[in-house]
């Protein structure tokens, strides 16, 4: 993106303006609750948001013309779909505000923006806590553990827009060191491990079939737990019994062969967080490169065991490094829309007519609307774009 001097002075102007608008208006003091997302960006007790708005509607209308300029150049029209392929967005439940009816307002429009962006699915991650590898207990925690009131409420108001659902039950980890996560867990007591996971999986196959829930998974990265085909099979059994639509298990990309129950299940599920290139910034065909590997063992696999998959979660965080990185959206690196932005075109046109794909799950939809920010949301970047195109068109 490039700001002649002239855009820069309008831009200032347009800014100082406002900013005496509002403080001539109100001049309250900004209040103590926030929250990590609104439902509107500009307020008069928030002035940093409202300069904020005004350079992220310029930056994004230079950006979005760079974005459309490339990507109609490098990209036709998206493999037609049928209704059942699975357009998705994962709903990040993570406003910190405590107000039951603010959260809900907050997910309600982060629900509309989901469906104006062409989704017909949503994925929504439930967490249970965790403390190390090797403790073996697994249970609900405040701040961490979405409460189940408003966990059904967002599944209603998703299903009142049209909009089909996935949960998708992780386990949070408190433990945080190098080499150290979900797919190491290694309980003390794994009998105690397994009943308790049990619990944690079956609390949410009731609520998934009360509330008409398309897709559970019935666990997510547990690669040192993956071989354990007795505990699995009888798990999904159980589950079987009180959930009557389909099935699936969130794997890791590197990791999609070893599970020993992906007979047992409706669909293989894997995330998809392929390193792509380590160039400072590489070209949008450096990126499609970059899914070769990766591309040719997951399409043979699949085909010489008559699987179809979804990509659980795939996404980038809008930072230099999140191309060679991109499950790593704490890395020191400046902003990079535009880079996340190529990363979309290049999952998009490697992926979009793979006959054995049933579905995408972009992570994740939350955060303010900032091309400062950093993270994984596609929320008012570039790759919205980019985005939105592949959904409205495939259909």
């Amino acid at each position: 993106m490039h700001f002649t001097p002239s855009h820069l002075r309008v831009l200032r102007i347009l800014i100082i303006s406002s900013l005496i608008t509002i403080m001539a208006c109100s001049r309250k003091t900004p209040p103590n609750k926030t929250t990590t997302e609104e439902s509107t960006p500009v307020t008069r007790d928030n002035l940093v948001h409202a300069s904020q708005a005004i350079l992220l509607q310029a930056q994004q209308r230079g950006l979005q013309q760079a974005t459309a300029t490339w990507s109609s150049q490098l990209f036709a029209r998206p493999e037609q779909r049928n209704d059942t392929w699975q357009r998705g967005i994962s709903l990040g439940l993570f406003a910190s505000t405590q107000d039951p009816e603010e959260q809900r307002k907050i997910y309600q429009s982060l629900l509309d923006e989901i469906k104006q962006a062409g989704a017909t699915d949503i994925s929504i991650v439930v967490r249970w806590r965790q403390d190390t590898v090797h403790s073996s207990k697994i249970y609900q925690d405040q701040g961490i553990t979405v409460p189940d009131e408003l966990l059904i409420q967002v599944l209603q108001d998703a299903h009142q827009r049209g909009l089909r659902t996935f949960l998708l039950p992780i386990i949070w980890l408190k433990e945080r060191k190098m080499g150290v996560w979900r797919g190491t867990i290694a309980p003390q007591d794994e009998n105690a491990w397994w009943k308790d996971y049990e619990r944690f999986i079956m609390h949410y196959a009731q609520i998934a079939e009360q509330n008409q829930v398309s897709l559970l998974s019935v666990g997510s990265e547990l690669l040192s737990m993956e071989t354990k085909k007795e505990r699995w099979d009888t798990l999904i059994s159980k589950v079987r019994a009180n959930y009557s639509h389909k099935l699936t298990y969130s794997a890791n990309w590197d990791h999609f062969e070893v599970p020993t129950f992906w007979d047992k299940l409706d669909v293989v599920g894997l995330t998809a967080y392929q390193e792509l290139s380590k160039q400072p910034d590489p070209s949008v065909k450096e990126l499609q490169l970059g899914w070769r590997s990766f591309t040719v063992r997951l399409n043979t696999w699949a085909r010489e065991n008559q699987f179809h998959y979804i990509f659980t979660e795939v996404g980038y965080p809008s930072h230099a490094k999140g191309a060679a990185y991109p499950w790593n959206y704490s890395a020191n690196a400046a902003p990079a829309p535009n880079l996340q932005a190529k990363c979309y075109q290049s999952m998009m046109q490697q992926w979009h007519a793979d006959p054995r794909l049933d579905g995408v799950y972009i992570w994740n939809w939350f955060g303010f609307k900032s091309l400062q920010d950093r993270g994984y949301t596609p929320r008012g970047k570039p790759a919205q774009a980019i985005l939105e195109r592949w959904y409205k068109e495939s259909m």
